[in-house]
């Protein structure tokens, strides 16, 4: 099925906009996932994970994967393999061999165990720090002031995504407060580590607050709300920007920190650590929170499920909701039809979304499958 035989005018979108520059960012997916094809596929500097499941497939996947619409041939990503292989098995040996220059990018592992991976330099810029800035931007969100970030660090890629967001807004890197959220998502809610735990890391917090008064507030929509409830008038009103990452977040979340901090931008994200991010471009009053990635090494889709089991043959168009499947179509890795855990519906974009370079479509309203992992918490 061709990706533009499904695309029709959504709420504020423009068809005669939204035509020419889906099928831009198709040619910009294609020539990225080309190049990405190149580089795991070399007989010498491949990497070994491709260069195994090519000979699986039996067949050349450099010349029969042509375009974006051809990866549903190369079946769904076995996740498994990203948690039982050397993360050394899926980059490509010339970039492994000078591998000083590389990030590394460790996921959350809140529902299980992490996962990792690598990103260029620029790979990690064009997947964490470009989307953002194409939106920040826009909105008018505040350079030049002290960031706050309540998040983890250690192996967690949110924490290196968080000090370059502050340097690319003329910030000094952000005050911190670390959560480990494996530990935090292992607690029941409401039981004494998760109270306890929860006034350690909220207390933290308020005392940075207190003694650096930042500008900007970069934590998840429960500890954004929490901490909003527990700051003063003046406090509150001091936080001039607000990105909310991490987890999903419900429309009713979103508006009540928007009243909360209300002298603040506030801008939520959505992404994880093996791909990057995806921005919201709705405008602050519509009543629903879509996020679009910008064109190019990162292809979104949303594919019908029966039973729930995806079928990648079946890309849906907007207004459509089935399950999330992301295609990361980078040099250093490749990770094609990786099912994730949520399910969202097709957003079309509208034009601010489009003046801000986001791709044409995107998601609405990205949520878990299963009712745990889209339960209340810290992370």
């Amino acid at each position: 099925m061709h990706l533009l035989s499904n695309l029709r005018p959504g709420a504020g979108s423009e068809p005669i906009d939204i035509l020419p520059r889906q099928a831009a960012s198709v040619r910009a997916s294609n020539g990225c996932l080309r190049r990405a094809l190149a580089a795991h596929l070399d007989p010498e500097a491949g990497s070994p994970f491709w260069l195994e499941r090519q000979a699986e497939l039996g067949f050349s996947l450099l010349e029969e994967i042509r375009t974006v619409e051809d990866l549903p041939r190369l079946q769904a990503f076995p996740r498994e393999a990203l948690l039982e292989r050397p993360l050394s098995d899926f980059v490509p040996r010339s970039l492994w061999q000078d591998r000083r220059k590389l990030v590394l990018a460790e996921s959350g592992g809140t529902t299980g165990r992490p996962t990792r991976s690598v990103f260029t330099r620029s790979e990690f810029r064009l997947g964490f720090g470009d989307p953002f800035l194409a939106v920040s931007r826009d909105r008018q969100f505040p350079a030049g002031l002290g960031w706050l970030f309540v998040g983890p660090s250690g192996p967690h890629v949110i924490a290196a995504a968080a000090k370059l967001l502050a340097r690319l807004h003329d910030s000094l890197e952000p005050f911190s407060v670390d959560l480990d959220p494996r530990w935090a998502r292992a607690q029941e809610p409401g039981s004494l580590g998760d109270r306890l735990y929860r006034r350690q890391i909220l207390g933290q917090a308020l005392d940075l607050i207190a003694r650096e008064a930042p500008g900007v507030l970069f934590a998840t929509p429960p500890l954004s709300l929490e901490l909003g409830r527990l700051l003063s008038g003046p406090q509150r009103r001091a936080v001039r920007g607000v990105h909310l990452g991490g987890m999903a977040i419900g429309i009713e979340d979103y508006l009540e920190i928007r009243e909360l901090y209300d002298q603040a931008v506030v801008l939520p994200g959505y992404g994880n650590s093996m791909f990057g991010l995806l921005m919201g471009g709705s405008d602050p009053e519509e009543a629903h929170l879509d996020y679009f990635p910008l064109p190019g090494r990162l292809h979104v889709q949303v594919v019908s499920e029966a039973s729930g089991v995806p079928d990648l043959e079946r890309p849906l168009g907007p207004g459509e909701t089935g399950r999330v499947v992301l295609n990361r179509l980078d040099r250093s890795c490749f990770l094609p039809n990786l099912v994730e855990r949520d399910r969202a519906t097709v957003a079309c974009a509208g034009p601010r979304a489009l003046r801000q370079g986001l791709h044409p479509l995107g998601l609405r309203d990205p949520h878990p499958v299963a009712e745990r992992e889209a339960r209340r918490g810290l992370y």
